[in-house]
């Protein structure tokens, strides 16, 4: 008999036993062994290191690229994904007028959708993918953002990369599959085994070295998933033939959320959400042009939505079931609960928008707060596609409680080239910025709204309007390109003039701009409410060039390059990143179209007199206005350390930071300002943040270093509140 196949009374007895009888460590193994037996999932004791189970890893990932598909020339499949949601944990205490069913566990799954996507690779052109059918339950209206989520996992198991260092490995067996020897070896997580990590199998084919299985389980004290990944080998490759994902989520309490029930009682919910993926009709025999590939990797079929079922039920495995056919038929928990409203709004917020109607509030520009200004309360928003698919209206106004000056801007864009995200835009504004920065007031890009903390500590402004006229496009998937032409009166609100004109004096500008974003690991979806990012890397690469003319009486010829590079890499560590911004002017132009503003550090006599919040790809350490240049180079470094646990669910992130700076002016005697600095030195600072300390504030501490760096210790150093929200 099993002596581990015990009832719970002899397992306490055996356990009171090893205790007595043996060492700690033998206890310990004999807790992780019952654990695995629990879970369903053999632990073996790992092998040495520099055994042949590490040769067989590496040979693995040595041939990753080789077994891999896009080793082919070309290639194409469908692929049939089905994801749902299903089993309410005491699912009887459900069945009452809360929502009006009985023993809905017997009738329906709470979720339901399917999809079929055409896939198509080749070498020259890159790919493609292209969703021909999908339909979800209970949805009155496609929900596109459903598109993005990570349906299309990795090809190859995560923990082969990078990773090996953090798992202990054993060659357990071998097996035939198909007539083929398949090496099969377990992996465990080195730490936190019971707590946090994940262990499996991996089966690997003895000739190519090729991952044919990869199965397991993930768990954390918030879900647990169970994984498994199949391929298939096709003219000496392999592909992934089929993968499923079931994940545990923790219990959720939806007592607030249900009409009609009892506060005394507990409505409790254990949801399951799988997510199963199929390959069929893999093939490389069909010949590809460019026009194949034209426009975005991913793309919506015309009528996508339209005669759904009959498309789907060509690729799927097994028929419907008649719990799954229930749940299409009519989704009881979508029709009782206003959830389909309430994702549309959550998800609308989470991108910093609140639909009006046909109209979409910009959430993110409401309020914020310049040395200038004051509080800047700004109240706009843009029509959506329910007002008209091809244009879109927008506009704001905007005051603040120093400068009290009404402050607007309206627009319109023409759609003209959907395929490629075209649109020409006409744009009219009256508003003030800060020198050297003209920022864009319709955004509703984080990274631009971050950029509004550098100006907290800032009063240096310029008033201006005026009109512009663009067209914006994307180009070969990753580029989006832009060209304008721009006409505005500009004028100081600071102690100012160029040359020798009087402080008052108002500036004709006339400039014509191209604008060009690389995006490499960027892939895009255009739907009818509008184009959509399906997957991302933070690496871009950014290339302006503007053009001053005198004509139409402007005051300025000058030319001026801008480059600048934002890279971020995920590391074993944590992640690092770094921002390189440069440019370049040629020629005459006032002092606020030049380079300046580096800094965002308050003005005070001790530490605590500038504590102030932390800026956005800005020095911590210099203050507004310090320096100017119409040349420079500037970079950002930062590294941020993986989460470490503190109290609780709280965690805590350590960032190192440094930042360089280096520029010059030529005639800097045109301009007339209290003084003119430039940094033709090497400015550089360093610094070190705690993130998250509370919620999402944490502090940093920065110090002012090298050939700028200032007699007395405490004038180098600055603390600031740092803010992590997003």
């Amino acid at each position: 008999m099993n002596p581990f196949l015990l009832s719970n009374l002899n397992y306490n007895l055996l356990l009171f036993y090893f205790m007595n009888k043996f060492p700690v460590y033998i206890f310990l193994l004999f807790q992780l062994f019952m654990f695995s037996q629990n879970l369903g999932t053999k632990y073996y004791l790992p092998d040495p290191p520099h055994s042949r189970v590490y040769t067989i890893l590496k040979k693995v990932k040595e041939k990753e690229k080789i077994n891999h598909p896009n080793h082919l020339n070309m290639y194409n499949y469908f692929l049939y994904t089905k994801f749902y949601m299903d089993e309410f944990n005491n699912i009887s205490k459900l069945s009452i007028d809360s929502l009006k069913v009985s023993n809905l566990e017997e009738k329906e799954l709470i979720f339901l959708g399917e999809r079929v996507t055409k896939c198509s690779y080749d070498k020259r052109y890159g790919k493609k993918n292209i969703i021909i059918a999908d339909q979800v339950s209970g949805l009155k209206e496609p929900f596109y953002e459903l598109f993005s989520e990570p349906f299309y996992q990795e090809e190859f198991p995560d923990l082969l990369k990078n990773k090996l260092k953090y798992y202990n490995f054993k060659l357990i067996d071998s097996v035939s599959i198909d007539d083929k020897k398949n090496y099969i070896i377990s992996f465990g997580s080195k730490k936190n085994l019971l707590v946090n990590g994940s262990r499996g199998l991996l089966y690997i084919d003895a000739e190519s070295f090729a991952v044919v299985k990869y199965s397991g389980e993930e768990y954390n004290s918030n879900y647990t998933r169970y994984f498994e990944y199949q391929w298939k080998s096709f003219e000496g490759i392999w592909y992934l033939e089929s993968k499923t994902n079931k994940i545990r989520i923790s219990t959720i309490d939806v007592t607030k959320i249900l009409a009609n029930s009892n506060q005394k009682q507990k409505y409790l919910l254990t949801p399951w959400i799988v997510i199963q993926m199929k390959t069929s009709n893999f093939t490389s025999n069909k010949s590809y042009s460019s026009k194949d590939f034209r426009g975005y990797t991913f793309e919506l079929e015309k009528d996508f939505n339209k005669n759904t079922e009959s498309k789907i039920n060509n690729f799927r495995t097994t028929p419907l079931t008649q719990r799954e056919k229930n749940t299409y038929a009519h989704s009881t928990l979508f029709e009782t609960l206003p959830i389909e409203k309430n994702v549309r709004l959550l998800n609308s917020i989470r991108n910093w928008k609140f639909p009006l109607g046909t109209i979409d509030i910009n959430l993110l520009n409401l309020i914020n707060y310049n040395d200038y200004e004051g509080f800047r309360f700004q109240i706009g928003g843009k029509t959506n596609y329910r007002f008209n698919k091809n244009m879109s209206l927008f506009g704001y106004l905007a005051f603040g409680t120093k400068s009290t000056n009404i402050k607007g801007a309206m627009g319109v864009d023409i759609y003209v080239n959907k395929k490629s995200d075209g649109k020409i835009k006409l744009l009219g504004f009256s508003d003030v910025n800060p020198f050297s920065k003209n920022i864009d007031r319709f955004t509703i890009s984080k990274e631009l709204i971050k950029e509004e903390l550098n100006y907290i500590q800032n009063s240096i402004f310029y008033t201006y309007r005026g009109g512009k006229l663009s067209y914006e496009q994307d180009i070969l998937k990753k580029i989006t390109a832009s060209v304008e032409a721009d006409y505005r009166v500009q004028k100081s609100n600071y102690e100012y003039s160029f040359k020798s004109n009087y402080r008052s004096h108002n500036y004709n500008l006339f400039s014509t701009s191209l604008h060009v974003k690389y995006a490499p690991f960027a892939k895009y979806m255009i739907t009818p409410e509008g184009k959509m990012t399906v997957e991302d890397k933070p690496v871009y690469f950014y290339f302006n060039y503007t053009k001053g003319w005198k004509f139409m009486s402007a005051d300025f010829n000058y030319d001026r390059f801008d480059v600048a590079a934002h890279v971020s890499i995920d590391n074993p560590i944590g992640f690092s990143s770094l921002v390189m911004n440069s440019g370049y002017i040629f020629g005459d132009t006032a002092l606020w179209n030049n380079y300046g503003n580096f800094g965002n550090a308050k003005l005070g006599q001790s530490i605590w007199n500038r504590f102030s919040m932390k800026g956005f790809h800005s020095f911590e350490t210099l203050f507004p206005g310090e320096f100017y240049a119409d040349k420079y180079v500037a970079f950002f470094i930062t590294h941020c350390f993986k989460d470490l646990n503190f109290v609780g669910n709280t965690k805590l992130q350590f960032s190192f930071v440094y930042n360089g700076l280096l520029g010059n002016m030529n005639h800097k005697e045109v301009h007339n300002l209290t003084s003119i600095s430039v940094p033709d030195k090497y400015y550089q600072e360093v610094g070190v943040e705690l993130n998250k300390l509370v919620y999402y504030f944490g502090l940093g501490i920065y110090y002012r270093m090298g050939a700028y760096h200032l007699p007395t210790l405490d004038k180098n150093l600055f603390l600031k509140l740092t803010f992590t929200l997003f």
